[in-house]
């Protein structure tokens, strides 16, 4: 088993933003890299619902792709989305126990100025 403190120390130093929602779409995880490109302190996240990240406009969209997710209609989702003036991309994912129970939704977030360097390159 891995020691609790490396993950949480492994998640912090990713060069990814992620955040995990359980299936009340309550965040349990808002990793460092997440903070900083969400401009939001992790710490103060954790516990509270994923329709805090978002303004109320929106919130009926991030419901519909999450019950999407959640009843295996759309497998993930993926975009580009402008923060504050800072482009990102996101893709976000279902996580399946191994019964085939739904246990959560994981974001993955990247700088879009890396990702493009990285696609230029490819």
């Amino acid at each position: 088993m891995i020691d609790s403190n490396l993950m949480n120390n492994v998640l912090d130093n990713l060069n990814v933003g992620i955040v995990i929602i359980d299936t009340k779409d309550t965040i349990i995880l808002f990793n460092k890299k997440a903070g900083e490109m969400l401009q939001q302190d992790p710490k103060t996240r954790i516990g509270t619902s994923i329709l805090r990240c978002h303004g109320e406009v929106s919130e009926q969209p991030v419901l519909k792709m999450i019950g999407d997710l959640k009843e295996k209609i759309m497998p993930h989702y993926e975009g580009w989305v402008n923060f504050k003036g800072r482009m990102l991309y996101e893709y976000i994912y279902p996580i399946w126990g191994p019964d085939g129970t739904f246990q959560g939704i994981v974001e993955e977030l990247h700088d879009a100025a890396e990702k493009a360097g990285y696609l230029k390159m490819r």
